[in-house]
């Protein structure tokens, strides 16, 4: 059995204030819900979910819900196919679990050696796996500097090295990427996917939406507390009717009369060499072998001649964009819940 942890109709809800109660009672509205409304997710052996969605729809909530940091108020977790009922489930359930949260302040004294060591004596850990630790997070220079001393990127690796801990089977990572440089962005792909190679599951929640879709194998959309969509990104882009983009570009007389006659295509006209270039965009099919033969046909029929046909697929932005009804840029600003 591949699955190793999954929800089902789980939520998890956060009591409004009473200024915001009061707020919603003035204008006959309803108090907004917040949290987690409901969540069906099964998390995979081996595989490495990207989480997503606009500020405020439930990402952080449901890596807590994952965690086993927060309790569901409705619906059931399984872990190895066996519901998480009893205080001792929750301990077993905590301890497979590696959990790097959005931000955490290390602050007061001490070094990162010092805190590791600290926190494998907590969990009964031997604590020289501490100095392993620091080198793989690439800390080891830094392994006797002040806490006050680090910088974001740092801090950030520090608290992957916790999240690390104990090698976990279930690695949540929240918005692991940021203050990290690029060449530290490309040692943290290598990372994880080696962590999922090795068997462990990985989920990661992030903004940086160019760089999840470099790394992970399915993704799972939020928005208002739900999960609108999960799956491969072909198996999304399919459910939410996203359209896969043909470039074109030939020489000779432009053939967009010809082809503005299909109505299932959009055209956007690109400047540029050589004579023409086109941006084309079918929402009712992807461009097959046989569309794409039919087009080439199309085109030639008035001695145009192509010179370049290139599929280019839809890209995570668009693909939240689409599933979320919220314009791209919107979509991605501002900090996470």
């Amino acid at each position: 059995m591949n699955t190793i942890l999954e929800l089902s109709g789980v939520r998890h809800l956060y009591r409004n204030s009473r200024a915001t109660k009061a707020a919603a009672r003035a204008r006959s509205l309803t108090p907004p819900r917040r949290g987690l409304i409901e969540a069906d997710l099964r998390l995979e052996k081996g595989k490495i979910l990207g989480l997503v969605g606009p500020n405020g729809a439930g990402k952080s909530t449901l890596m807590c819900v994952l965690a086993g940091i927060l309790s569901p108020q409705k619906g059931t977790i399984l872990l190895d196919g066996r519901p998480i009922e009893e205080d001792a489930s929750q301990l077993i359930h905590r301890k497979r679990v590696g959990f790097m949260p959005e931000r955490v302040g290390w602050s007061g004294p001490g070094t990162p050696k010092e805190v590791l060591q600290r926190l494998c004596v907590v969990r009964g850990l031997n604590r020289n796996i501490a100095m392993d630790l620091l080198e793989t997070v690439g800390l080891r220079s830094r392994t006797n500097d002040l806490l006050s001393s680090l910088s974001q990127g740092m801090r950030q690796r520090l608290s992957l090295a916790v999240a690390l801990m104990g090698d976990p089977e279930i690695l949540l990572l929240d918005e692991p990427m940021n203050g990290l440089d690029p060449v530290a962005q490309g040692a943290f792909r290598d990372m994880i996917q080696q962590k999922a190679n090795q068997g462990a599951t990985v989920v990661i929640s992030s903004h940086r939406l160019n760089e999840l879709e470099r790394i992970v194998d399915r993704v799972a959309i939020m928005n208002q507390g739900k999960i609108v969509t999960r799956g491969s990104f072909s198996s999304v882009e399919h459910d939410l009717g996203v359209g896969h983009r043909l470039l074109i570009s030939g020489l000779g007389e432009s053939p967009r009369d010809r082809i503005v006659n299909n109505t299932f295509i959009e055209i956007e006209e690109i400047d540029g060499e050589p004579d023409w270039n086109m941006r084309l965009t079918r929402h009712d099919q992807s461009w097959s072998a046989d569309l794409r033969a039919e087009l080439v046909e199309l085109i030639g029929k008035e001695g145009s001649r192509l010179t370049l046909m290139e599929i280019v697929p839809p890209n995570l932005e668009e693909i939240l964009a689409t599933a979320t009804g919220l314009g791209r840029n919107l979509a991605l600003q501002g900090e996470s819940e």
